[in-house]
């Protein structure tokens, strides 16, 4: 009996923060995703339809002068309801706009062991297909 390898979970990143968004994607890499950094809406909505198996994102809930964020976080619910949701901010959740309930918060600044266990308990959240 052959058994096929599972393919490496993809992980979308969107932050405004070219550092922050490049060091949750190592972290995520470094934790077995296929992670890609992104830090504009344009690139960040490119990356989304070119990762048709999305397993995670990691989005930033303040984008400057565009709600955008909240554009993609709406088309991943409803064309790719089954993937995890980490929502980041350094506001609390009660000032930011709604954001789907699935979604886990994740306050910044956070740590690498934070940002894990986010990962985690959204992978746990999802709605099951």
């Amino acid at each position: 009996m052959t058994v096929k390898p599972a393919s490496t979970p993809t992980a979308l990143v969107f932050d405004r923060a070219h550092m922050v968004a490049e060091t949750v994607a190592l972290v995520l890499a470094d934790a077995g995703y296929a992670a890609r950094a992104t830090v504009t809406y344009r690139d960040a909505k490119r990356a989304f339809h070119e990762l048709p198996e999305l397993a995670l994102m990691v989005i930033h809930a303040d984008t400057p002068g565009e709600r955008r964020g909240a554009g993609l976080l709406q088309a991943l619910i409803r064309e790719r309801p089954n993937t995890a949701i980490v929502v980041v901010s350094s506001r609390l959740p009660q000032d930011l706009g709604p954001f789907p309930l699935s979604a886990v918060f994740l306050e910044k600044p956070f740590d690498r062991a934070q940002l894990l266990d986010a990962v985690e308990r959204a992978r746990k959240s999802r709605p099951r297909a």
